[in-house]
């Protein structure tokens, strides 16, 4: 079996001996997004028909992520969660030189990029502390995540990035004296700077003959690492089926986005995060519905859940409604959030697991997932909005048509 695979390395090695990690940590923190996906999807599908064209998309998927987690694994990083078609890394100050060790590695990312023509990635990197998380239901599944004001940066200078980029926080390329090509600043005033790849080098950062950050023999009891994986995967793999094949299949994706939680300074934030993945778990249960992502940023915190990953229902785009509606009223009772959005779209979407030999992930992904985040962000307080795409039945959604880009129904 290759359960280990859905954990964090560093949670794995934690496991092994028997230990916690510490909610407060230090060091570096990657973000690598890879694009160009979707038109490779089209392009394969085309030339090789429906089902060979995911067969193979699968396959450059997984070459792709596994070139790319083999640099996190080689400069001692974990890959701590994916969303959509990027990974958020972390590169703990434990070890010697975190900074170092995550920008030779977005280094050495970009230049594996080079053997994939048809896809690019753009890097982000950010020094500081960080809050580790452990939130959720362990029935249902336990979520690994990183928060706090160095998370936020790095989600911001994502937003600056451009493919083949690298691009650095202030305190990232203070502490290193990197070689900039350009500094641009975000709406926060804050400034980022994109690396002078010409002028810098990969050498004298690798610890690939470290055994510590080795996880490929990493030996575990099944059962400590069972509230980690999803049900679905855990009742596959645990019973010799072996996980779904790659294919494309009708889903529907609701994204929620909540903002009220300081990270850095409340003592409680960790409870709260909890509070809110546990019962919006135990919601989507009830309704057939499972949660796929928990990812924080600078603009709030997201979940996202997907109707038909691993059962499909011909009422699926009613269920995510109905869990909307439900978690609307169960966050509106939890004073310390100041936002609650709602997105939601339906479609063909590629559902499998992907990633490398040491780290993967169950996944759904597509156009119409990506339609979802972006409703989310254009939603009002407390509202869910529809793609126009998403079948409803007359005596569910009643709404108005909100106009801006694709066609989209407020629901309130």
């Amino acid at each position: 079996m290759t359960l280990h695979t859905y954990l964090p390395q560093d949670r794995l090695r934690a496991l092994a001996r028997g230990e916690t990690l510490p909610d407060s940590a230090h060091g570096s923190a990657l973000f690598a997004d890879i694009s160009g996906f979707t038109p490779l999807t089209e392009k394969l599908t085309q030339s090789l028909g429906a089902r060979r064209g995911i067969e193979e998309l699968t396959l450059r998927i997984n070459t792709v992520y596994g070139a790319l987690i083999g640099e996190v694994d080689r400069f001692g990083g974990s890959v701590i969660s994916f969303a959509g078609d990027a990974m958020t890394c972390w590169f703990d100050a434990s070890a010697d030189a975190p900074s170092a060790r995550a920008v030779t590695c977005a280094q050495a990312m970009q230049a594996a990029m080079q053997g994939f023509p048809d896809l690019s990635v753009k890097v982000a990197v950010s020094t500081g502390p960080v809050r580790r998380f452990a939130a959720g239901d362990p029935e249902s599944r336990l979520f690994d995540a990183l928060a706090g004001a160095t998370v936020a940066r790095l989600a911001t200078a994502e937003h600056l990035a451009r493919a083949g980029e690298i691009i650095l926080d202030q305190a990232t390329t203070t502490l290193l004296q990197c070689s900039a090509r350009e500094s641009r600043t975000a709406e926060t005033g804050e400034r980022f700077f994109v690396l002078d790849l010409s002028s810098t080098s990969s050498k004298g950062y690798s610890i690939q003959d470290d055994p510590a950050a080795n996880t490929r023999h990493v030996q575990l009891d099944t059962d400590l690492l069972k509230p980690w994986i999803l049900p679905v995967v855990w009742r596959r793999e645990s019973t010799g089926q072996g996980l779904f094949l790659t294919e494309l299949r009708p889903t529907t994706a609701l994204f929620v986005r909540f903002m009220g939680i300081d990270y850095d300074h409340d003592g409680q934030a960790k409870q709260k995060l909890d509070t809110i993945v546990s019962q919006a778990q135990r919601i989507l249960e009830r309704h057939g519905g499972i949660l796929l992502e928990l990812t924080i940023g600078d603009k709030g915190s997201y979940l996202y859940a997907s109707f038909g990953a691993s059962h499909v229902h011909e009422d699926d785009a009613q269920r995510a409604v109905r869990v909307s509606l439900e978690l609307r009223q169960l966050f509106g009772d939890f004073a310390f959030l100041d936002s609650i959005q709602f997105g939601l779209s339906s479609g063909t979407t590629r559902v499998g697991a992907y990633g490398g030999t040491t780290r993967k992930q169950f996944g759904v992904l597509g156009d119409d997932v990506n339609l979802a985040a972006r409703l989310t962000s254009l939603a009002k307080a407390s509202q869910t909005l529809l793609s126009e795409d998403t079948p409803m039945r007359p005596d569910t959604a009643k709404g108005e048509l909100v106009s801006g880009g694709k066609g989209k129904i407020a629901m309130w």
